[in-house]
């Protein structure tokens, strides 16, 4: 099927979801229940752990397991302490052992407790561990089989993290209704009217989209004819950047954007790989946890381009959370006078959007009393 008849068979057969969707807290539980806890449960990316003592405390897991690299590879222990409960490790960085700071209980990398002080035995209480599956490097939890949720992706070549390091991450909190987020990642719609850095970037005219029951992928073309000018000074920087890495030629793409439902996107932009995780944490509330991967060699001496990079994305993500905001307070506004409305779909600029809102359809309607 072409892009532009699955876009309209989409049109045809999707409806929009309710306003009490966004608002309604029996909603988010159900969410939380059917796709969240179902869903593919992404925690991290083995790029984090490059050496063998590395470890990273998930943001999504509130500090109750960890990321490590020991001698058998990667795995994800519990990072709650067998003896009184405390949590062992914080953020990241590289240990020997894993050392509770209480009363000094000592474990291995790989969970195995070495030692408990003042105790005439070993209790020999481990630290429990948890299986992982792993796609192009990305490790999840999840009872979704990753692999083959993804095997038909034409993009994989792209998100090849090979090679690349993980040089920041940043945790952004939002206030909205987390599918609000997602609707504006996945709809190319305000772009041109509410991006003037962006829309000089990319080019939404030259717009692929590639659907799959479990994702969505919008790849962006670049903007040839606008490249060598920028719309604001943050993105002048950046495309300065962009054209001296590629020697004055064009990116094949000014983006691609995937999302993983229900909450895990993955963007390339030219020499730049993100990873975002959306968990929601209240009706009007949720957490985005953004992961920074460049190559190597760019990471460690090429500072201006990370530097002018992170600063475009930031620009567009602060113009996103306006937008989100303008939209919650016109959904709260509607659902506080008991009143539903919503506005056709743009088929070929919010195509993105119909394909989520059936994937939520699908599977939470059914769980609706």
């Amino acid at each position: 099927m072409s892009n532009m008849a699955k876009i309209l068979q989409l049109t045809e057969t999707s409806t929009q979801l309710p306003v009490d969707w966004y608002l309604n807290p029996e909603i988010l539980e159900l969410e939380k229940r059917f796709l969240f806890d179902q869903g593919p449960g992404y925690i991290g990316h083995e790029v984090m752990l490059p050496n063998v003592g590395d470890y990273y405390v998930p943001e999504s897991m509130g500090g109750a397991k960890v990321l490590v690299r020991n001698e058998c590879g990667i795995e994800l222990l519990s990072n709650i302490c067998r003896h009184r409960q405390s949590v062992l490790l914080k953020g990241r960085g590289n240990a020997k052992n894993i050392v509770c700071p209480i009363h000094r209980w000592t474990y291995a990398m790989n969970g195995q407790l070495l030692g408990a002080p003042y105790f005439k035995e070993n209790p020999c209480t481990d630290l429990g561990k948890t299986s992982l599956q792993n796609w192009n490097g990305l490790l999840f939890t999840g009872r979704r089989r990753v692999a083959h949720d993804m095997a038909k992706l034409s993009m994989q070549k792209d998100f090849d993290f090979s090679g690349h390091v993980l040089d920041r991450i940043q945790v952004e909190e939002y206030a909205c209704n987390w599918k609000t987020f997602i609707e504006v990642y996945l709809e190319d719609y305000h772009v041109d009217s509410y991006h003037p850095g962006l829309s000089n970037f990319v080019n939404t005219d030259a717009l692929e989209w590639e659907f799959n029951d479990y994702y969505s992928v919008q790849t962006v073309g670049v903007n040839n004819a606008r490249l060598q000018r920028a719309g604001t000074p943050v993105y002048a920087k950046w495309q300065e950047q962009v054209l001296r890495q590629n020697s004055g030629k064009m990116p094949p793409y000014g983006a691609i954007w995937l999302l993983y439902y229900p909450n895990i996107m993955l963007e390339w932009y030219p020499h730049t790989l993100i990873i975002s995780t959306l968990l929601p944490t209240g009706v009007e509330r949720c957490t985005n946890v953004v992961e920074f991967y460049y190559p190597e060699d760019i990471a460690l001496f090429e500072r201006e381009f990370v530097e002018a990079e992170q600063a475009a994305y930031q620009e567009t993500a602060i113009e996103d959370n306006e937008i989100c905001r303008l939209i919650t307070a016109g959904r709260r506004a509607l659902y506080e006078q008991n009143m539903n409305e919503a506005g056709p779909y743009q088929p070929s600029l919010e195509a993105g959007m119909i394909d989520f809102h059936q994937f939520l359809q699908r599977e939470i309607r059914p769980h609706i009393d």
